[in-house]
């Protein structure tokens, strides 16, 4: 099986929706009440509410058999709520992007939900990733991005919060009691001047050692405001098998 050995945030989530305006768009939004079926390009065809020929309302646009969003429309583009899939295979892997939230001009804004499946040849599940937050502008700002993969360690706990920042890798089980006993694989905590690291590893030097026992006792003094955070990461976890 292929395998990786470390996690990163997935940077082809928000490419993988990037797409160009269904149509051009007039210079004034009407409620629209009837359904159409409208002819976008030689690959694309919605049905849906619409206003003089152009998508307005709720309906559903597909790009062949790949891509396809339902939701609200507004002189011709994604606002309102709505989810998109798309469907793609790359380098032999199927690869499966969902997003379902808050849209604003074609591009994901608010709050939603994102999340990447990555299925080998074969069937096994390589890659699974969610992130649950808010978006501006079409990329990720706010909240939390939990990846499950085959990898060592296999789960990978970020969130980000303005210049708040958490950072994770180990286990999703007991994690709360992984930091208060000392064993959790990694973990890195930035707020502001705040910048505090602590792995399982042992240190190279007496004086790394040190900074490593003390970054944890920092972070120990901390969990009750981190706790909220780590029952996050595992219940968004749950919805990440590799199978």
């Amino acid at each position: 099986m292929k395998k990786i050995t470390a996690l990163s945030l997935s940077v082809a989530l928000c490419a993988s929706l990037a797409v160009v305006s269904i149509v051009p768009a007039s210079s004034t939004a009407h409620a629209a009440a009837a359904k159409e079926w409208v002819k976008i390009s030689e690959n694309a065809q919605y049905y849906g509410e619409v206003n003089n020929g152009i998508p307005n309302g709720r309906g559903t646009i597909q790009w062949g058999d790949s891509k396809q969003y339902s939701g609200d429309f507004v002189n011709g583009k994604r606002e309102g709520s709505g989810k998109y899939i798309n469907e793609y295979t790359q380098d032999g892997e199927q690869h499966k992007v969902v997003y379902s939230g808050a849209w604003k001009q074609d591009k994901m804004e608010g709050k939603g939900t994102l999340t990447h499946k990555v299925i080998q040849d074969g069937g096994a599940v390589r890659w699974n990733e969610i992130i649950s937050g808010a978006f501006k502008n079409g990329i990720y700002q706010n909240g939390y991005d939990v990846i499950h993969a085959l990898a060592d360690p296999d789960y990978s706990f970020n969130y980000k919060n303005g210049s708040e920042k958490l950072e994770m890798l180990g286990s999703n089980k007991d994690i709360k009691t992984s930091l208060k006993k000392g064993n959790i694989f990694s973990i890195k905590y930035s707020n502001g001047s705040i910048n505090k690291y602590y792995s399982i590893f042992p240190a190279d030097t007496k004086a790394e050692q040190r900074k490593l026992d003390a970054d944890l006792k920092y972070l120990q003094s901390i969990q009750k405001k981190l706790n909220p955070h780590f029952d996050e990461f595992e219940r968004l976890s749950k919805q990440l098998p590799l199978k």
